[in-house]
């Protein structure tokens, strides 16, 4: 992940409250969780992990998140990593 910028206090004050992250972390830690556990045949939204790690950046990027918002972002991230490596290590073994 890449190294992130330090945050002024114009670029703070500019931030959405935390209490708006939480519908738009709900929807991202239910799209994660789908698309970590989806099949081929139930992929149809060809939304890849890349895309949803870019969502969950943003998120941090525009919202003043609290620690807990912070630790489940990472988590999603984490979850998202491992995935990739899994699918990568399984397209290299067949």
């Amino acid at each position: 992940m890449p190294a992130t910028k330090m945050e002024t206090p114009a670029d703070v004050a500019t931030l959405r409250s935390a209490s708006l992250a939480d519908v738009e972390l709900e929807h991202l830690e239910r799209m994660v969780q789908y698309v970590v556990r989806r099949t081929e045949a139930d992929d149809v939204s060809k939304l890849d992990y890349e895309y949803w790690g870019k969502r969950l950046r943003k998120l941090v990027q525009t919202h003043d998140l609290v620690a807990t918002q912070r630790q489940r972002v990472i988590a999603l991230l984490d979850l998202l990593e491992r995935e990739t490596l899994y699918q990568a290590r399984r397209t290299a073994a067949a």
